[in-house]
């Protein structure tokens, strides 16, 4: 028995929650899992979107339409999600295989991968909701429009190396849980800066949120500023708190509504932490990476922000 009869064995018997999680998911290997699965079930299922891997098409966006026409079905994004489980009911997998057909054994070429019984983790599974969203049509959307705006041949290859800071700031410094992370990097515009090491052009102190950022973002080396700039409004999108706040947007918030917002998430309860710096930076980063999707009016000079994209 292949890899992929197991978890088709798994999906049959399942009757009651359906866990799918992955970092690759191809739609044809999805739908062929899907067809085993009662419609009674409720499915978790969870994969994150990278630019370069959706363009080089070991992942695909479509998934989203295979789980929205099922009932009782949520799609969640985590941008730094690697492990590979799936569970249904009382039965757990767990090993290295991705939801692909060269993975699961039902390509001509498989890869040699591992699947094997595990018992249940509810702790991981509540962790990793924690650091998720979940998708909808809105981000379905942009993040098609972003892909489809890069041709392919644009994205360097997927193995290219991660940002590494070629400098001692970033030793020690705090890494911010997921579900809290917020920029630190006041003008956003001098990202690609730090990326491309020219820290000559920056003060100390914006070298150090710079850092903290790209190491957050998990960016690839090699990209083009319009690449970057592009990557970085995906990886915005599937960042916990980015999207409360994207959600709290979608009818036109002052100022301080989407400041006192802040106070009410997991980012609050960081050391040192300003609702006002804490939105001023944020605010800025979503117009700038995101700016087909958010923008701002300032009526009575008062700034209301809002989300274009519903």
């Amino acid at each position: 028995m292949n890899l992929g009869d197991q978890l088709e064995q798994l999906c049959r018997s399942t009757t009651q929650t359906l866990w799918l999680v992955a970092p690759f998911i191809k739609q044809v290997t999805l739908k062929r899992l899907l067809e085993h699965v009662a419609p009674e079930v409720t499915i978790h299922c969870v994969t994150r979107w990278r630019l370069d891997e959706i363009v080089a098409g070991v992942s695909d966006l479509d998934v989203w339409l295979l789980i929205r026409e099922r009932p009782n079905s949520t799609l969640w994004l985590r941008s730094d999600l690697h492990a590979k489980y799936y569970r249904g009911d009382h039965q757990a997998l767990v090993g290295s295989a991705n939801l692909t057909n060269t993975a699961l054994g039902w390509s001509p070429r498989p890869n040699l991968e591992l699947l094997i019984s595990s018992e249940l983790l509810p702790e991981f599974e509540q962790e990793l909701l924690t650091g998720s969203v979940m998708v909808d049509n809105s981000i379905y959307e942009q993040v098609r429009h972003m892909v489809e705006a890069l041709p392919p041949q644009t994205m360097p290859k997927m193995d290219s190396m991660q940002f590494t800071p070629a400098s001692s700031e970033h030793d020690d410094m705090l890494v911010m849980p997921i579900e809290a992370w917020l920029p630190m990097l006041r003008r956003p515009e001098n990202l690609y800066t730090a990326y491309i090491g020219e820290w000559d052009k920056l003060g100390t102190g914006s070298r150090i949120a710079a850092i903290s950022d790209l190491q957050a973002l998990d960016i690839p080396m090699g990209l083009d500023r319009e690449q970057f700039e592009a990557y970085v409004g995906v990886q915005l999108l599937q960042k916990p708190i980015v999207r409360q706040v994207d959600q709290f947007v979608e009818t036109s918030q002052r100022f301080g509504a989407v400041r006192d917002f802040l106070k009410t998430l997991p980012c609050s309860a960081q050391e040192g932490f300003d609702g006002n710096m804490a939105w001023q930076s944020l605010m800025r980063w979503l117009l700038y990476f995101l700016n087909d999707r958010f923008d701002m009016a300032t009526p009575s000079h008062s700034e209301i922000f809002y989300r274009k994209l519903k």
